[in-house]
């Protein structure tokens, strides 16, 4: 499966994604952007080429030993327009002590929205399933996805419906640590029943 992808800031081979598998991100390492002049783009990335017309859909189980401020990790689509680079993450992200939820949006600027993790998987040390799919409606819809398989919205992104249908597109998963108390220790994510369609 690792052979129709590509990486970038990826600082090892690419595993085997047909089953349970990790990535390890360095401290320092991020996908954000904020006003006026915050632009980071460092953090590894594993995708597969696709366009906006012919991605239907991408779905990731992702946990970690989640620590640090922002230890985050999940589904990453990048859209490669040659004006702004745009881009939507969504997985978990650990803030204040709790592994939550974390959806991105970039367009010009990047937003950020959090909720909590599903009850079922409280027990279980920071567990999330994310799905992003090309809706009927036109839009970018990011669901987290129950252990019954039960859809709960976390976004909708309007203005996919106004990107070319021959826009190429970056579909795949990421890891991040932004540390910003200057943390030194890896990140190790783990992704598990990796879907794109």
């Amino acid at each position: 499966m690792a052979s129709h992808f590509k990486s970038i800031h990826l600082k090892h081979e690419i595993p085997d994604l047909s089953g349970r598998f990790e990535v390890t991100t360095s401290p320092g390492t991020d996908v954000w952007d904020k006003p006026p002049s915050t632009h980071s783009f460092n953090a590894p990335i594993i995708y597969r080429t696709s366009t906006v017309g012919s991605f239907r859909s991408a779905k990731v189980t992702v946990t970690a030993a989640w620590k640090d401020k922002y230890d985050q990790g999940g589904l990453f689509l990048g859209i490669q327009t040659s004006d702004t680079p745009r881009w939507v993450k969504t997985g978990i992200e650990f803030l204040d002590g709790v592994p939550l939820v974390g959806t991105v949006a970039k367009d010009r600027w990047s937003d950020w929205s959090l909720r909590p993790l599903l009850a079922e998987t409280l027990s279980i040390e920071g567990v999330a399933t994310v799905e992003i799919e090309n809706a009927s409606d036109g839009s970018l819809w990011v669901w987290l996805v129950s252990e019954g398989g039960q859809k709960l919205p976390l976004r909708e992104v309007t203005w996919w419906g106004d990107l070319a249908k021959d826009t190429e597109v970056w579909i795949g998963i990421y890891a991040a640590k932004p540390a910003p108390h200057g943390e030194k220790d890896d990140l190790v994510v783990t992704f598990e029943g990796l879907d794109i369609q």
